[in-house]
């Protein structure tokens, strides 16, 4: 079973962006999970988001 909530560290892996571009990407996106002090990213979100850049971009 693949993890759905993920931190920051995992998000920069899993994007292959840099920490400040790939944070904010996902907090503009949605993707952004607070649990007190912590902050997870939702992986179903980000794909979708990911899915939706991609479309966006074949339409022009």
């Amino acid at each position: 079973m693949a993890k759905r909530l993920v931190d920051t560290k995992e998000l920069l892996s899993y994007t292959s962006l840099g920490k400040n571009k790939a944070v904010s990407f996902a907090k503009e996106h949605g993707c952004a999970i607070y649990i007190g002090r912590r902050v997870l990213f939702d992986l179903n979100k980000l794909d979708e988001a990911i899915d939706n850049v991609q479309k966006k971009e074949a339409t022009k």
